[in-house]
């Protein structure tokens, strides 16, 4: 009940504090002056605080209401949860979304918090779930319930949960922004910036929700196939950053149209970002299959013992 109240009055704090901080600090997509200091140039969106809110809000509910789990969620799994929420407050709302615009490598800095650390975090959660049990009664009744038994929406979810499709999704998804022509109209349009941030927020959770396997969800991989899986992803991840990192041209003029901060050439900026795309993305993947190894073990050592002859 504490976590709840806590949350709710974040809520209402955060409200307040846009409309106190909302003259001073710069607002998203906002130019940086000379000399003003990097670490108060917020892009504070009240619609971004709301979901991230409204999302932890539900969880710690859910988890009140849970009296008798049956998978409990352990205290690193809700850790993990609020933390993910933290990267993905951090992408958008901190000045990382104002230096995006500015800095190749900070946009990709942003979209692997958006597309790798926070959906990966808040999945480790099993947020399912306390998330559904946090819901209102008239929610789960009027508009879950009917989702969940429409033919339409489960063929939706069978697809989009197929790991072909989830591959060609995130990557896809991954490539098509890098492309120039729809990267630059990214950062000269709000709407475009906001539908970019979005897509890979969604591709990010879909990719992990497959890998994860969040209680009560059971991926179609088996523990081995996603090492696989994951290493495969590599690849074309691979190629992606490289190709930013040894590009001899800019190939983004978007940034160049707002001005250079931090003495930073067009140039090694593409190159940091290419190489912030190539090794922590493929530094993820090979980490996660680690894990996914090490959960594979568990889950064979616990079928011997569970196979194992009582003496």
């Amino acid at each position: 009940m504490r976590v709840r109240t806590w949350l709710l009055g974040g809520m209402i704090l955060a409200g307040v504090l846009q409309l106190w901080v909302g003259a001073q600090l710069a607002y998203a997509h906002a130019r940086i002056t000379e000399g003003q200091n990097p670490f108060l140039v917020w892009a504070l969106d009240p619609l971004v605080i709301l979901g991230i809110f409204l999302a932890g809000y539900l969880y710690a509910t859910g988890l009140d209401r849970w009296e008798r789990p049956s998978h409990p969620v352990k205290i690193w799994q809700r850790v993990s949860f609020f933390t993910g929420l933290a990267a993905v407050f951090l992408a958008l709302q901190s000045p990382i979304d104002v230096y995006s615009e500015y800095l190749l490598a900070v946009h990709q800095l942003q979209h692997t918090l958006l597309r790798m650390v926070g959906p990966l975090l808040m999945l480790l959660g099993a947020p399912l779930t306390p998330m559904l049990r946090g819901l209102p009664p008239w929610a789960l009744q009027e508009v879950v319930r009917p989702v969940v038994r429409n033919a339409f929406a489960r063929r939706a979810y069978n697809f989009f949960t197929n790991p072909v499709a989830v591959a060609f999704l995130f990557l896809g998804v991954m490539y098509f922004w890098q492309v120039p022509s729809p990267h630059n109209l990214a950062l000269r349009s709000h709407l475009i910036h906001h539908l970019m941030h979005l897509t890979m927020l969604l591709s990010g959770l879909v990719f992990w929700w497959v890998i994860i396997d969040p209680k009560p969800h059971r991926s179609r991989l088996h523990y081995g196939l996603r090492v696989l899986y994951l290493g495969l992803v590599v690849i074309p991840n691979t190629f992606l950053g490289a190709g930013l990192t040894f590009a001899e041209q800019v190939l983004y003029s978007g940034y160049g149209e707002v001005g250079r901060i931090a003495g930073i050439s067009p140039l090694t900026d593409q190159q940091i970002g290419g190489l912030i795309i190539w090794a922590i993305g493929d530094m993820m993947c090979i980490g996660a299959a680690g894990v996914v190894m090490v959960m594979w073990v568990q889950q064979e050592e616990a079928k011997e013992q569970l196979d194992a002859p009582i003496d």
